[in-house]
């Protein structure tokens, strides 16, 4: 057992360390897999609730378009692709122009905070629209305000009630 900062682990007390440090990781990665599987098969089930082909739900951006498209929400959708560009676009600019600081590949810094400023209102942006876009999902399967919350904060509890519960599909409520 360690009582100083002088003292080394013995073979035996790492190898106990490790295999609990392996057992921990391999936990996590076991349930996030599980987590993973349960969303795909929630999802595809919610693409076929709102009469679109499940494997729609297995394309990576093509699944948010057909998601944003069942919440009738797709204006929605090439509004955070063009502040998704628009985002690359200025940090793209501030570096080429000598505006950031790059150390090992990431931006630690900006000399001119007009950058940081205009990424903060583009994530305030896609925050709004994803708020909108879960609001209108909700709406087209006949929730409320409830259930929009639920989809915000807690969306991996939410999106299976969508999907298993009772909540039924009906386009004609986003006309309304």
């Amino acid at each position: 057992m360690l009582t100083s900062s002088t003292e080394t682990l013995t073979t035996a007390e790492a190898a106990t360390a490790g295999a609990l440090m392996g057992g921990m990781l391999g936990t996590v990665v076991v349930a996030s897999i599980a987590i993973a599987i349960i969303m795909i098969i929630a999802s595809w089930k919610i693409f076929t609730k709102a009469g679109e082909k499940g494997w729609k739900s297995l394309i990576p951006i093509y699944n948010v378009y057909i998601l944003f498209k069942i919440s009738g929400f797709k204006s929605g959708f090439w509004t955070l692709v063009c502040v998704e560009i628009a985002a690359f676009l200025v940090t793209f600019i501030a570096v080429a122009a000598g505006q950031a600081t790059v150390t090992d590949g990431q931006i630690t810094e900006f000399s001119n905070p007009i950058y940081p400023i205009l990424l903060f209102c583009a994530a305030g942006i896609e925050i709004v629209i994803g708020i909108m876009a879960y609001y209108k999902l909700a709406k087209a399967f006949k929730r409320g305000i409830g259930t929009t919350i639920g989809l915000i904060f807690l969306p991996f509890i939410f999106t299976l009630i969508l999907a298993f519960g009772s909540a039924k599909y009906d386009k004609k409520v986003l006309k309304k």
